[in-house]
């Protein structure tokens, strides 16, 4: 009897050793999968919205009401973008779109030209209802005005950073080198590019030493000396040129209201060639691979060749072509007046076009999440 009650309890107890091994177990706390965030490419359209799309499907991510017409193109610094729009400031977080600070205070009433960064300030100018205008620079850490300075002349051309100088180009062709440091003036140069009055001045600066390149209402591409912004030499295209130049390979690349797209040689300063459109070019072109790509009032993406001109390939969208084209490692994304962005290859077919249901002035920009890099087209003022 004694033998068996033993026989019991061993047993009996191996039982709860078995049962309490196999029934607790130390499971690690369950955590949230951490967020994966992506590329996008953003755009903005005059029905007042700021579109975030995936580069590769071709999808909204997210969109944000600016609550204002937008003829500038946004800045990303940092994980935020900044977008202006004619009636104010928005700030956003680049992945998820929510509003981190606005401003829709007189300063930053009038914005047309696409605001620059350097990565430590961003630097914004705006216009204001007596004709006058107001060069920022916005400390992204506070968003608090770093220093301002004022014109009494608009500003329609978007600014352009040098080497720690900022280039603005004022509608009565003035032409301004400030520190961006804290705005201190380098060299005026009033007047020195004329413009048809009324007209004004839309094409942005393009800097390759020892020129500054921009091109005027009067029908002329200009070439001022870096350094102190004198008059060098000019090229007399056949009508307005509002499309921002580009340099590349010793050329200087630029459309004009002519219908013509310009190749200037920057060292013998004639013409390497001319290449006919169907219709104005406002928009300004971008390079790769020896290949210039750019946009028409005749709703056609162009890819031409840098050596002589000619056709490699075009594609016809279905409306007008006013924002730049953006080029990032051989993808071409292009924003029509038939309110879709388009995204194409280097053969100039078709991946994937987004409709954004407004009319596009803006030009695409490409933030790259893996890297921190943003991707800028060639812009050319209130025309991108």
């Amino acid at each position: 009897m004694l033998q068996r009650w033993m026989i019991t309890l061993m047993v009996s107890a191996v039982g709860c050793v078995l049962v309490s091994s196999c029934g607790k177990k130390n499971y690690s706390p369950d955590e949230p999968l951490p967020t994966v965030y992506t590329p996008s490419v953003f755009i903005s359209s005059q029905n007042q919205y700021l579109y975030a799309i995936d580069p590769v499907s071709g999808t909204e991510k997210w969109e944000f009401n600016l609550h204002g017409t937008t003829q500038a193109t946004p800045v990303v610094v940092g994980r935020c973008i900044y977008a202006p729009t004619v009636d104010g400031l928005y700030k956003l977080d680049v992945n998820t779109g929510k509003q981190l600070y606005s401003n829709q205070g007189d300063s930053f009433k009038g914005i047309v030209s696409s605001p620059v960064t350097d990565g430590r300030l961003v630097y914004i100018a705006s216009n204001n209802a007596s004709g006058g205008s107001l060069v920022m620079a916005i400390d992204p850490n506070n968003d608090a005005k770093a220093w301002t300075v004022s014109y009494n002349t608009t500003i329609n051309s978007s600014l352009t950073l040098y080497q720690n100088k900022l280039f603005v180009a004022q509608n009565d062709g003035t032409i301004n080198c400030i520190s961006t440091g804290n705005g201190a003036p380098v060299w005026t140069t009033p007047g020195s590019v004329p413009v048809i009055p009324g007209v004004g001045l839309f094409s942005s600066p393009a800097i390759s030493y020892p020129y500054l390149y921009v091109g005027s209402s009067d029908g002329n591409l200009y070439a001022l000396y870096l350094n102190n912004g004198a008059a060098a030499w000019n090229f007399a295209a056949g009508n307005i040129i509002n499309s921002s130049p580009i340099v590349y390979g010793g050329n200087v690349i630029f459309g004009c209201n002519d219908n013509y797209v310009y190749c200037v040689d920057s060292v013998a300063k004639t013409i390497r060639w001319r290449f006919k459109t169907a219709d104005r070019v406002i928009s300004s072109p971008s390079a790769n691979r020896n290949v210039i790509y750019i946009g028409g009032y005749d709703g056609v993406v162009y890819a031409l060749n840098v050596v002589d001109g000619s056709v490699k390939w075009k594609y016809s969208t279905n409306a007008l072509l006013r924002s730049s084209v953006l080029n990032v490692d051989g993808d071409i994304y292009a924003a029509s007046f038939d309110k879709n962005l388009y995204k194409l290859d280097t053969s100039g077919h078709l991946k994937w076009k987004y409709n954004v249901n407004g009319v596009i002035e803006s030009s695409p920009i490409l933030y790259d999440y893996n890297s921190g890099k943003t991707y800028y087209p060639a812009i050319s003022g209130m025309y991108q």
